[in-house]
């Protein structure tokens, strides 16, 4: 089951990564919480080379990518890119949609999150430290 989660956005402005380098990034906004992944990472992973590192975004004079919480990786049938973070938690946005935002067609794409089958409707949130 799948229920509206948050949004995914390209970054107003370039990110520091771990070295301090600026990198371009996509900033994906999930329940409150903000991450942060390299779009050339996310371009591999809609390609099914390799999965991107899902990663904690703060604001230090600007947005700095923090620990790697997480991974993107394209699903089976190729339709969707599943995030899937350390606490368990799943989401998911429509590849033709993540595309769009990756190329700068479309200013935003929504993400829903993978309910197990088992569980309510209502999903709590985990808190992810870096």
């Amino acid at each position: 089951m799948l229920e509206r989660a948050g949004y995914l956005q390209n970054s107003r402005c370039a990110a520091a990564d771990e070295w301090g380098r600026p990198c371009r990034i996509v900033e994906i906004a999930l329940d409150g919480r903000r991450f942060g992944a390299r779009a050339g990472d996310l371009q591999q992973a809609l390609g099914g080379r390799y999965p991107a590192r899902v990663r904690l975004l703060r604001d230090d004079w600007g947005p700095v990518l923090g620990d790697t919480v997480g991974r993107a990786e394209r699903s089976r049938t190729g339709k969707a890119v599943v995030f899937e973070l350390v606490t368990g938690e799943r989401y998911t946005v429509p590849a033709a949609a993540l595309r769009a935002v990756l190329a700068r067609a479309a200013a935003f794409a929504p993400v829903s999150a993978i309910l197990p089958a088992g569980i309510p409707a209502a999903r709590q949130q985990v808190l992810v430290t870096g």
